[in-house]
Order: structure tokens, then C-alpha cells, then sequence
């Protein structure tokens, strides 16, 4: 609370009135404590130290029944009461509040995507392949643009930070998040929630669980639907930031004994999104309404899963097979103020389709195959050694015509692209003593890329020079390499923990999806691997009988060859190349149960980055880029703070027929420090305070709360990409996004 009370000190007077608006509800929040007959005996329904012992939470991303306190690195984990707490449902929700961890959004969620200490791709991705930090379910990769999937009927999600290439492939060079969805039971169960709150925010979910032949097939089925109207003024169409997002998963479970299990799988989500791409801001004025006569970002994705498990005496086998499907459709407009600002020409110039459309039709598949061999759960020696292919494919239909662009966006692009990989892997930890251990582990993988790409000018070539009729090209490059991690760790005692580790990930270089060469009959650029070496030390503890746990990490990455894509908006032109950086800091979390009524939490995050290599030509092709520049949108310090309070209605002295069993609440303080979105450090994003909060009622089988997210109502930009300067000025012009102001809704949930 201290901390958070120095900030609200330090905001400028604009935010006062806001911050007093909030203050209403968040008193509601922490008021229960004031209520008379507060009990000191601990209660019956409280939770208690062993709840929140580490040491319990058991890692699914390490592929074998190892506990958090044996992994040597660095990880966050977050469980179902902390999604539920936090008002946290999928991806994007995850990264905003997770110290370390940065998503990067255009305003959409096709191109939105996580970078982890400053990890990530930069500016955005050469290719659909790039998997600096992919998202897992159960161990089974996502693609790059379903970073913000639905978190639905969610057990817990672990962020793993620095490279994870061994467990994970995919290059993950920067690290991993791992979904644990709730695998089916027994239990003849289920759920029901609904949300409803300003901006006409609503979320309607059921979850549903059933034994079909008892003791040996149960199934669990969980659907959501949710929405919230858009929030940024457009003079031309409707308003940016609308959301309509559909959900589903349904899941099966055959245990034909207690040593062999079958679950299957199905996911399935459907995303509609009018999204926010770049309003008009001349230097540091307010932003400008956008004026775009359409805007679409509308996903599809199909998942299914096969996952097989046998224990036999000495080690449990391990088959994953699964099946990825997305389709998305991605149209837009140049806005027309923006371009007006730019250009000094009238905003009607270019409200015309036939001359500003950007259309985008994708589709990605992906087949993957797993298998492995494990030890047992309480084995001494922990281990894992598999077998792993995949084969992606992905194609792009490219249908546009901007005028302010010129040959570069004018015409009809084709992008086919195949990947092709199998890999080998083994990790182990060993006991070296009663308190030292080792953890090693080692992947090798060959990779083959192949592509086609064709161009159409459909006239354009008539209209500007240099532009060719039509052009093709396609080029084919296989990657062969090594990755992997090593660690030592020794137990001070049983409840303090340090450890030492150097990981080395790999991504492979490739062609890239983009290229404004097309239009003028050249080869697009190809790009070189890139190599990660990852430091860290770190450690974790846990106190006081369990009920204070502690973990920090000191870090060191060393970004070789990094993958960028230079722009320069004179030209509007792109270039693929690589460039040399480093990140490094400290990170921090502790979880403090302070007593039977009373918990907090916070967590901390310096992150230090830099780009030290460029190639010759990069200034030219991307002016304002230089050595010395920070990693865009890795702000230097992060930070996250929770107070949550829980009692007895009868601790509280509420005594009548209708007050429930236990009263809950909750408020939280998120903040970004400043940081660049482009890399050139041009755009620079401000500092952002972000308060949220939850209040609950909770009769046993059924809660109703209240929740608010942004109560100061804060203004910030979640993009701000340079575009020079305003037409007949010296002024810089920027493309922006804003965040969502504030919102305040009730939600109710009932279990049966």
C-alpha cells in the first residue's frame, strides 16, 4: 500500500479527480476489515499456509512430474483463483499483468505477440515462424498470432523466462507459456458466470463435467462467449476496440486402468475485433479521431489433441499428437486523418477503397508429433528424452491498393510457406548430494523451409514507375542446430533454494512474409539465424511455515544476430536484416500470506536492453536507428502489487439469513515504466498506472462480486509509431492506439 500510495502522489493533478472517482470503490474493497466482531482464531474456510506452499505446484511444462522448487530457472506461475482474482481470460489479459512479460499490439490480434525481457520479434514478425515466446497448451504449441487466446477452464499457466528450446523447440528463444487446462473427472459437476459492465462488456460461461462410463470415461466440456463495444471514436465507420469472442473446448478422458490414460481434445474459437490502427497525434497533442470507412480482424481457429500416457515400472511413455487450424481475415484502412496530417491533402482524399485498402486473407496449419519417455513422479533421478516433428503451411492472400504508398502496397501478393522439422531432445536433473544437484539438457533439430511468392500489379504498373507487371520467386533453406541448458542448484536448507544456469536458443532465419520489393521485380531479403545465450542466477524461498514465498533472478541475454524488420516511412519501404543486442536485469515475486484474513503479493521487473550491432545500411533504411537504442516496448521497470483480503461472514459480524460464508476482495496496482514502441526510439510510450480491483460475496456454491479494471481511467497508447513530420511543419506526426478507459462491471458464478 505504501507503494502504491507514492505513486498516487506523484500523478499530476488531472488524475486527482479520477483518482478520488476510484477511491469509492476501493475503499469497498479493503472495508470489510473495519466491519466489528473481526475474529483472531483462524476460520474454518480461510486458506492456510499449505494452500500456497510452493513447493505443491507441480510444472507441466517440464514434461515430467517435477515440482517448482526442483526447476532451476526462472518461472511464473499462475493459478485458477489468480485468473479469477485478477480478471484475467486470455493472453493479453496475461502479459499486461505479469512483470517481465510485454505484449506488443498493433491494436489487433492477429499481430499482436509476447517479447520476454526485451525477447521477442522486434517491431514485429519476418514470419508466422518466428517463435521467440510461443504459447503451449498442455505442452502442444499455438501459432505466433493466437499469443491472445481464450485462457478457458484454465488449472494454471506458467511462464517460463529465458530460452526454453530444449522442452519446448520452437525456437523459443525467449521463453514459453504453458496453459494447464482442467483435464475431466469423475465428478458429475459444473459452473455457470456471467459478467456484465460498462462499454456493454458482458462474458457468459459454462463449464460442464460427467463421468460417461464411471471409473473409466469422463468427459468435460467448457464454453464461453464474451464482448465489449469499442471505446476509440471513429468518424467514418464503427468505433475501434469492439470485441466478440466465442469459445469452446471439449475434452475426454479413457483411463482403461490406473496405469494408462487417453485424453482428446478439441478447442475451437472464434474472434471478431473492428481493431484500432493508428490514430493521427501531431507531436504531443491529444490523439486525433481516426477516420476509417472499415476495419476487420476476424480469426478462426480449430485445435484438436491426442495425448496418450503409460506407465510402466520404470518410466511413463508419452505420445502427443496434435492438429492446428487458423484462418484469419484482415482488412483495413489508411486512416484518412492521419494521412490528411501527413500529407496536408483533405481527409476525403483518401476515403476512397479503391484507392486506400489493405486486405489480408491467412491461413495456417500446423501437425505435430511427440513422443517421449519420462520418470515416474518421486523417481530421484528426474528425467525426459523424446522425439519431435511438425509440419507447418502457411499462405497469405494479399489484396491491396494505397495510394500514399505507392508500387509498395498496390496489387495482388501471394505468400506460400512450408516448414518442415524433426528434432531430438533429453533433459534430466540429478542429485548430486543431499543438497547440490545438476540440470542439463540438449536439443538438435533439423528444419527446412520452402516458399513460393508470386505478384500482381492488376494495372498498377501503369499508374507508377518502376512497377513490373507480375514477379515471382521462391527460395528453399534447411537449418541444422544445437540448443540447450545447463544449471547447478544447492539447498541452503529445505525452504531456501539458489541456482545457477546458461541456456543457448536458436531461431532459424528465413525469407519473410513481407517484402515491398515485389512491386519492382526484386528478391526480397533474406535473414540470418539468430542465436540467444542466456545467464541467470536466481533463487527461491519459502518461509514461515509456507505462508511467505520468495523468488529473484539476475539475468544476462545476449542477443546475436537478431531478427528486425527496418521501415522507412520516405519510401515506404522494408528490409529484413539482423542486428546485435543485449537485455539484463532482476527480477523479483513474493506471495505473503500475512495472516488467516490478509495476503499480498508483488512482483518486479528491471530490464536493461540495447542494441550494440548494425548492419552499414540500417540508419538509411530505417533512419533514426542507431547503436545504443533500447529494445522497443521494454520498459525499464515493471511492477505489480496485489492486496487481497479474505474473512467469515461471522469474523465480519454479519449474522442475518442471507449473508454469505465468506467476503473477498481484492485490489491491484500495475505499472510500465516508459519504453520505446519502435526501435529507432522515436515513439516513446509513457509511463502507465493501471488499478484494478474485485470485491466478493461467496455463499459456498455461488459468489456475486463486483470488479473494475483502470479505475483511475488513466490515458495511455499501447502504440505510437513515428511517421515524420506534418505536412508544411517540423512537427513529428505519430500513429497511436489508446487503451480502454475505465470499466466497472458485477459478475455472478454458481457451482452445481
Amino acid at each position: 500500500m505504501t507503494s502504491l500510495c507514492i505513486h498516487a502522489l506523484a500523478l499530476p493533478r488531472a488524475h486527482v479527480t479520477n483518482l478520488l472517482a476510484s477511491t469509492a470503490m476501493a475503499t469497498a474493497l479493503l472495508a470489510a476489515q473495519t466491519l466489528p466482531g473481526v475474529a483472531q482464531e483462524q476460520a474454518q474456510d480461510t486458506v492456510s499456509s499449505d494452500d500456497v506452499f510452493l513447493g505443491t505446484i507441480v510444472l507441466s511444462g517440464t514434461k515430467r512430474a517435477e515440482t517448482l522448487d526442483d526447476f532451476m530457472g526462472s518461472v511464473s506461475v499462475v493459478t485458477t483463483e489468480d485468473l479469477q482474482t485478477r480478471n484475467i481470460t486470455d493472453g493479453v489479459e496475461a502479459a499486461q499483468k505479469t512483470p517481465g512479460v510485454n505484449l506488443y499490439s498493433y491494436g489487433d490480434r492477429t499481430n499482436a505477440f509476447v517479447n520476454i525481457r526485451g525477447v521477442g520479434p522486434i517491431l514485429q514478425p519476418l514470419s508466422p515462424d518466428d517463435s521467440s515466446v510461443l504459447t503451449f497448451v498442455d505442452g502442444a504449441a499455438l501459432m505466433l498470432s493466437q499469443s491472445g487466446s481464450a485462457y478457458l477452464d484454465v488449472e494454471q499457466v506458467e511462464i517460463f523466462k529465458g530460452p526454453q528450446n530444449t522442452l519446448f523447440g520452437r525456437a523459443t528463444s525467449g521463453g514459453a507459456i504453458n496453459v494447464v487446462p482442467n483435464r475431466p473427472t469423475d465428478e458429475l459437476e459444473g459452473s455457470v458466470r456471467l459478467e456484465f459492465g460498462t462499454d456493454h462488456e458482458f462474458l457468459t460461461e459454462f463449464i460442464g463435467n460427467a463421468p460417461i462410463v464411471p471409473g473409466q470415461l469422463n468427459a468435460r466440456i467448457a464454453l464461453r462467449r464474451q464482448g465489449v463495444d469499442g471505446y476509440i471514436t471513429n468518424d467514418e465507420g464503427p468505433d475501434f476496440g469492439e470485441e466478440d469472442i466465442t469459445a469452446g473446448r471439449l475434452s475426454f478422458e479413457y483411463t482403461p486402468s490406473d496405469a494408462t490414460s487417453v485424453l482428446l481434445t478439441y478447442f475451437a474459437e472464434e474472434v471478431d475485433l473492428v481493431p484500432s490502427y493508428y490514430l493521427p497525434q501531431l507531436g504531443d497533442d491529444d490523439p486525433q479521431d481516426g477516420a476509417q470507412s472499415f476495419a476487420s480482424d476476424n480469426q478462426s481457429s480449430r485445435i484438436a489433441a491426442l495425448k496418450i500416457e503409460h506407465d510402466f515400472e520404470r518410466f511413463r511413455f508419452t505420445s502427443q499428437t496434435s492438429f492446428n487450424k487458423q484462418d484469419i481475415e484482415n482488412a483495413y484502412q489508411g486512416d484518412h486523418n492521419l494521412f490528411s496530417l501527413i500529407y496536408g491533402l483533405p481527409p476525403s482524399f483518401f476515403s476512397a477503397k479503391e484507392t486506400n485498402r489493405i486486405a489480408y486473407e491467412k491461413e495456417q496449419t500446423r501437425v505435430e508429433q511427440e513422443f517421449r519417455l519420462s520418470s515416474l513422479p518421486g523417481d530421484r533421478i528426474s528425467w525426459v528424452a523424446g522425439l519431435s516433428a511438425y509440419r507447418d503451411e502457411f499462405d497469405i492472400y494479399n489484396d491491396s491498393h494505397n495510394a500514399v504508398f505507392q508500387g509498395a502496397q498496390s496489387g495482388i501478393y501471394t505468400f506460400d510457406q512450408t516448414n518442415e522439422a524433426v528434432s531430438v531432445f533429453a533433459d534430466a536433473r540429478i542429485p548430486l548430494t543431499d543438497r547440490l544437484a545438476l540440470s542439463g539438457g540438449l536439443r538438435y533439430t533439423s528444419e527446412t523451409k520452402e516458399f513460393d511468392a508470386e505478384y500482381d500489379s492488376t494495372g498498377f504498373d501503369a499508374i507508377y514507375p518502376g512497377v513490373v507487371p507480375s514477379y515471382s520467386e521462391k527460395g528453399k533453406e534447411t537449418y541444422d542446430f544445437w540448443t540447450g541448458k545447463l544449471a547447478l542448484s544447492y539447498d541452503w536448507t529445505p525452504e531456501v533454494s539458489t541456482y545457477v544456469s546458461v541456456a543457448r536458443g536458436y531461431k532459424t532465419g528465413g525469407f519473410g512474409v513481407y517484402s515491398s520489393l515485389m512491386a519492382y521485380g526484386i528478391p526480397r531479403d533474406t535473414y540470418e539465424p539468430s542465436e540467444t545465450t542466456s545467464y541467470e542466477i536466481g533463487g527461491r524461498a519459502s518461509l514461515m511455515g509456507g505462508a511467505l514465498n520468495l523468488s529473484g533472478t539476475i539475468f544476462y541475454t545476449d542477443l546475436n544476430s537478431e531478427q528486425i524488420m527496418l521501415f522507412d516511412f520516405a519510401n515506404f519501404q522494408t528490409r529484413n536484416a539482423n542486428v546485435d543486442a543485449f537485455s539484463r536485469g532482476i527480477e523479483l515475486e513474493a506471495d505473503w500470506l500475512v495472516n488467516d484474513n490478509w495476503q499480498l503479493s508483488a512482483g518486479v521487473a528491471y530490464t536493461q536492453s540495447e542494441i550494440t550491432g548494425l548492419p552499414d545500411d540500417a540508419a538509411t533504411l530505417n533512419p533514426g536507428l542507431e547503436e545504443g537504442d533500447e529494445l522497443p516496448n521494454t520498459p525499464r521497470l515493471a511492477v505489480n502489487l496485489g492486496v487481497g483480503y479474505q474473512a467469515t461472514a461471522s469474523e465480519l459480524g454479519w449474522t442475518s439469513d442471507w449473508a454469505p460464508e465468506r467476503v473477498s476482495a481484492r485490489l491491484g496496482y500495475n505499472f510500465q515504466g516508459e519504453r520505446y514502441f519502435d526501435a529507432a526510439n522515436e515513439g516513446k510510450l509513457e509511463d502507465t498506472h493501471l488499478v484494478s480491483a474485485r470485491l466478493g460475496f461467496d455463499w459456498g456454491n455461488s459468489e456475486l462480486y463486483v470488479f473494475g479494471e483502470n479505475l483511475l481511467d488513466e490515458d495511455y497508447f499501447i502504440t505510437r509509431q513515428p511517421f515524420g513530420v506534418a505536412a508544411g511543419t517540423n512537427t513529428p506526426a505519430y500513429g497511436v492506439t489508446e487503451g480502454r478507459g475505465r470499466t466497472i462491471g458485477i459478475g455472478y458464478s454458481m457451482k452445481f
